[in-house]
C-alpha cells in the first residue's frame, strides 16, 4: 500500500516521526547509583514500608508493560484490514517497539538493582490490576485478532483502544509514572529509576494521543461506538481506582489524592476526545506530550 501525501502529513505520521527523533536505549541508563541507594532505602526505611511501596509500584509497571507488548500486535491487522490507513500501522510498529523497550528497562531494573528475576511481581498482582492490566486485555485482544465481521471489529477495535490506550495507559500508566517519578525526586531517590519513568512517560504521551484521536474519529464517523468506549470505562473505572488505593499505607510513598485526580482527569480527556459529554473534539489540541 502506498503512503499517500496526505497520510504522509497527517497526525499519526507526526507521531510516528517524534517517535523516531526521540529514540532511547534502556540499556544505557545508568544504574550504579540506584544500586547503592536501594540498599540505603532498604535499611533506613522499612519500618515506612518504602522498600514495600517501591517494589509493588515498579512491580505493577513490569507486569504492565509485559502485558501491553504481548497484547499490540493485533492492533495493527485490525487497523490494516478496517482500512484505516498505513499512517497508523507505521505509528503502531513504533509504539510495540517501544513498549518493548519498557519491558526490557524494568526487567533489567529488577535484576541490576532489586537483585530479583521479576517473579517476585507476581506477588502485587491482586484482583484490581489482573484484570485490567493483564486478564482483560489479552480477551479483547484476542477478540480483535480473531474478528472477520467489519462491523463488529470495528466495534471491538474501539472497545480495545480505549481498554488499551485509555484504561491502562492514560488511567493507570501514566498516572503511575507521575506519581513515581514526583515521589522519588522529591526524595532524590533512584536517578535512574527516574529517568527511566521520564522517557518512559514521554512514549506514552504518543500512545495515548493516537488512541485519544482513533477514538475521536471512529466515534465521529459512527456515533453508535460512544456507548462501547462508555462501557470500558464504567467497567475498569473501579479497578483503576482499586489499584491507586493500593498505595494507601500508613506512611504513603506516593500522593494518593493526586494519582486519583490525575486518573481522573485521564478519563475526562479520553472521554471528552470520543464526544461522551457531548462535544466535538477539537483534534488538533490533542497533543503527543504534556
Amino acid at each position: 500500500m502506498p503512503l499517500v501525501q496526505r497520510e504522509a502529513e497527517s497526525a499519526y505520521f507526526e507521531l510516528y516521526r517524534k517517535a523516531k527523533q526521540l529514540h532511547w536505549d534502556p540499556a544505557t541508563i545508568d544504574l550504579r547509583a540506584d544500586r547503592a541507594q536501594w540498599e540505603h532505602i532498604r535499611r533506613d526505611f522499612a519500618a515506612e514500608q518504602f522498600p514495600e511501596q517501591i517494589l509493588r509500584l515498579t512491580s505493577l509497571f513490569y507486569e504492565g508493560e509485559e502485558s501491553v507488548t504481548k497484547t499490540l500486535a493485533p492492533f495493527c491487522s485490525a487497523v490494516s484490514r478496517l482500512g484505516l490507513g498505513i499512517d497508523k500501522e507505521l505509528f503502531l510498529t513504533t509504539q510495540l517497539y517501544e513498549e518493548a523497550k519498557h519491558f526490557e528497562f524494568f526487567a533489567r531494573y529488577f535484576r541490576e538493582v532489586f537483585e530479583e528475576d521479576g517473579s517476585i511481581t507476581r506477588q502485587y498482582m491482586t484482583p484490581a490490576p489482573q484484570a485490567v492490566l493483564v486478564a482483560d486485555l489479552e480477551e479483547v485482544t484476542e477478540r480483535l485478532r480473531r474478528e472477520d465481521d467489519p462491523v463488529q471489529l470495528r466495534a471491538t477495535f474501539a472497545e480495545a483502544v480505549t481498554h488499551y490506550m485509555g484504561v491502562v495507559e492514560a488511567m493507570l500508566a501514566r498516572t503511575g509514572y507521575v506519581g513515581a517519578h514526583d515521589a522519588l525526586a522529591a526524595r532524590g531517590w533512584l536517578p535512574g529509576l527516574q529517568e527511566g519513568y521520564r522517557l518512559i512517560k514521554r512514549d506514552e504521551g504518543r500512545h495515548v494521543s493516537f488512541g485519544m484521536r482513533c477514538i475521536a474519529e471512529l466515534t465521529s464517523a459512527h456515533p453508535e461506538l460512544k456507548p462501547v468506549v462508555q462501557g470500558v470505562f464504567e467497567r475498569h473505572l473501579p479497578n483503576v481506582l482499586a489499584t491507586v488505593q493500593e498505595f494507601d499505607y500508613p506512611t504513603p510513598l506516593v500522593d494518593l489524592d493526586k494519582l486519583t485526580a490525575y486518573a481522573l482527569a485521564q478519563y475526562e480527556r479520553f472521554a471528552a476526545a470520543a464526544g461522551l459529554d457531548g462535544s466535538t473534539a477539537d483534534l488538533d489540541a490533542l497533543s503527543a506530550e504534556d
